[in-house]
C-alpha cells in the first residue's frame, strides 16, 4: 500500500478516555484559556509532546455521531460502525454485556485480523474492565484487562512496555487510558495545581508528559520508523454549554462528564441564556495519526472532518485487512487534507 513505509507496519493504537480532540471557537473557562482539548492545548503550547504528533502527523476533526458514552463510544472505535449491538449496560446496578449466540453483535477489528491473518498479526491488548470482551478489543493470546480507572502511567509502563520490548515482533497493539473518565466534576482550569486529578487541565498536563513516554520508549527501541501511533478518544465531556448548565454548572469553568443531550449549545453564562452556537462537546472526540511510519506527504495534514467509526478501517487498510465496517479509511481521503500552518478553524 502506498500509505505504508519500511520493511515492517505497526500500529499502536492509544485510546484515551474522555478527552476531546477539538472545542468550538472561541469558548474559554478563563482569560485565554479554552476548555482542554488536544487541539487547542498543543496551539498554545500547553503540550508539546501532543504538538510534536500534530505537527509531524494527520490530525482529523473526529466527532462521535452516535451515543457518547464509553460502552457505546469504545465499540465504535473497536468495529467501526454504530451499528454494533449489543453494547456493555447496567443490571440491576451491575455491569452486564448482553451478548448472546442469537445476537452476538459484530466481530471488532482485532479479533477479526488475527483470524484474517493468523501468522502475520500479532496483537496484543492493555486495557481495564470490560473492553477486553469480543465484540471490543479482545486478542487471541495476550489480552490484559486490569480494575477500573487503573492508573494510566501504571498501564504503559508496568504492563504495555514489558511485553512491546520482550515481544519485538509486534504490529497490532491497543492500550488503554482510562482516567481522565474519572478527571470530572472539576474545574477544566485552576491555579495553583495540587495533584493531576485536580482539574482537567492538570490531568491534560500529566497526559502529555506519558505521551512524551511513549514516544521516546518507541524512539529508543527502534520502534518509531516502523510504528503508525494511533491517538483516538470514545467521547468528550461537557463544558460551557447547555447540558452543563442543566447538571448544575454556574460558570463556564465546570467540567460535567458526558450525560445526554450531546447536542449542547454554548451557554452565556453571565446572562444565563443560551448563545445559540452549536458546541456538541461530548461528540468531539479525538482522531490523530503520527509516527515514523506515515507518508511524508501526510505529515502537518489536517483532515476538517472524520467520524470515531473512521478508527477501525483506517487501521485495517495500513495493515492490509479486509475488514468490513460502516467507517472509512482517512487514507483513502488524502486528497480532502490540508495545510496544517494554513488551516483556518470555521
Amino acid at each position: 500500500m502506498s500509505v505504508i513505509s519500511g520493511d515492517m507496519t505497526r500500529v499502536l493504537l492509544l485510546v484515551i478516555d474522555q478527552l476531546a480532540g477539538h472545542w468550538v471557537k472561541g469558548v474559554e473557562v478563563a482569560k485565554g484559556i479554552p476548555p482542554v482539548n488536544v487541539w487547542d492545548y498543543a496551539r498554545l503550547n500547553f503540550t508539546p509532546n501532543f504538538r510534536h504528533l500534530i505537527e509531524n502527523g494527520l490530525f482529523c476533526f473526529a466527532w462521535n455521531k452516535g451515543t457518547c458514552d464509553t460502552p457505546h463510544g469504545m465499540k465504535y472505535l473497536a468495529t467501526g460502525r454504530y451499528n454494533a449491538d449489543p453494547y456493555w449496560t447496567s443490571r440491576a446496578g451491575w455491569p452486564y454485556y448482553p451478548k448472546t449466540p442469537e445476537n452476538p453483535g459484530p466481530m471488532g477489528l482485532f479479533e477479526f485480523a488475527q483470524h484474517y491473518a493468523p501468522d502475520r498479526i500479532k496483537a496484543a491488548c492493555f486495557t481495564t474492565d470490560h473492553w477486553i470482551a469480543p465484540g471490543y478489543f479482545y486478542t487471541v493470546g495476550y489480552p490484559v484487562a486490569l480494575s477500573a480507572y487503573y492508573p494510566d502511567e501504571k498501564v504503559w509502563h508496568d504492563f504495555a512496555v514489558p511485553y512491546l520490548k520482550k515481544m519485538k515482533e509486534w504490529n497490532l497493539v491497543y492500550v488503554y487510558f482510562p482516567v481522565m473518565d474519572s478527571v470530572s466534576f472539576c474545574p477544566s482550569y485552576q491555579k495553583p495545581m495540587p495533584h493531576p486529578r485536580s482539574s482537567k487541565h492538570a490531568y491534560m498536563l500529566f497526559l502529555d508528559e506519558l505521551i512524551g513516554d511513549v514516544i521516546d520508549f518507541l524512539k529508543r527501541h527502534n520502534f518509531w520508523e516502523e510504528t503508525y501511533l494511533i491517538l483516538a478518544s470514545d467521547h468528550g465531556y461537557h463544558a460551557a454549554c447547555s447540558t452543563a448548565r442543566k447538571v448544575g454548572a454556574t460558570g463556564p469553568n465546570w467540567c460535567c462528564d458526558h450525560p445526554a443531550p450531546y447536542d449542547c449549545e454554548v451557554w452565556d453564562f453571565e446572562a444565563d441564556k443560551s448563545t445559540g452556537r452549536y458546541s456538541g462537546c461530548t461528540r468531539r472526540v479525538l482522531f490523530l495519526i503520527s509516527g515514523g511510519a506515515l507518508d511524508e506527504s501526510l505529515r502537518g495534514r489536517v483532515l476538517k472532518y472524520a467520524e470515531i467509526i473512521d478508527v477501525a478501517p483506517t487501521i485495517a487498510d495500513v495493515l492490509d485487512i479486509p475488514y468490513e465496517c460502516e467507517g472509512t479509511s482517512v487514507f483513502k481521503r488524502k486528497g480532502e487534507t490540508v495545510d496544517l500552518h494554513g488551516f483556518k478553524l470555521d
